[in-house]
């Protein structure tokens, strides 16, 4: 299974906010139980980063005219097309044009706890099959 986790960079500190996050760091689950392993396999970079987003975007749907909520959630289209290989992305926050598209590719979205600050400790505070 493919996991995929929103960080900032190589170091793996997770990015808040999913939908602008710099980076995807993409793990590899081999094995169930103890002999369950998560190897990282590699970043992979986000066209639509925003550094300073990491908290939430400023921009809100409704108010927004429904062609502009259309174009917008296209522009999301672009997360489901990084990750399409991953089963699972862990986030901590998620607008819900990037749940959708993640929901439409068949990616199972599953909440970090708030006190976890790397990708490598996310694993451990959620159950994976």
């Amino acid at each position: 299974m493919k996991i995929a986790v929103p960080v900032y960079d190589e170091n793996l500190k997770i990015f808040e906010n999913t939908g602008h996050t710099p980076y995807f760091a993409i793990f590899k689950q081999v094995g169930e139980g103890m002999f369950k392993k998560i190897d990282l396999l590699e970043l992979r970079e986000n066209p639509r980063a925003n550094i300073h987003a990491n908290k939430g975007c400023s921009h809100k749907d409704e108010d927004m005219s429904q062609e502009e909520q259309i174009a917008h959630k296209k522009e999301h289209d672009v997360l489901g097309e990084i990750i399409k290989d991953c089963q699972v992305v862990l986030v901590k926050m998620a607008c819900k044009n990037t749940a959708k598209v993640f929901n439409e590719c068949g990616i199972k979205i599953c909440r970090v706890a708030p006190q976890v600050t790397f990708a490598k400790d996310s694993f451990a505070h959620i159950r994976l099959s």
